[in-house]
């Protein structure tokens, strides 16, 4: 398990979790369940589905940090209908700017 320093503490940190998952209709809402459970607020979900029957969900959360971004990728895993969970902790511009992505936006 990651451990939390100074330099991987939630301030300026954007995590990005990549899902594989069957494509079912109650996946994506189990995965955001996740996120509700811990109070994080993801900046960005994306869901596609794949011809082979699984979707791929893209979900960023920002000022969450390593060690919660480590049990929550654990979590996501243990849903029966998740295939592989990847993420990626990545410092944040410290100005403040948003993400370039023009996809759904959540963040208040």
């Amino acid at each position: 398990m990651p451990k939390t320093t100074s330099e991987n503490t939630s301030k300026n940190m954007r995590v990005e979790f990549d899902i594989i998952a069957m494509s079912e209709p109650n996946t994506l809402l189990r995965v955001l369940e996740y996120f509700a459970l811990i109070g994080a607020t993801p900046c960005n979900v994306k869901a596609d589905s794949n011809p082979d029957g699984t979707q791929a969900i893209a979900v960023t959360v920002e000022k969450l940090s390593q060690q919660r971004a480590y049990i929550l990728a654990g979590k996501i895993n243990e849903i029966f209908t998740v295939n592989s969970v990847r993420y990626t902790v990545k410092s944040m511009d410290v100005s403040g700017d948003s993400p370039g992505h023009s996809d759904m936006r959540m963040c208040a």
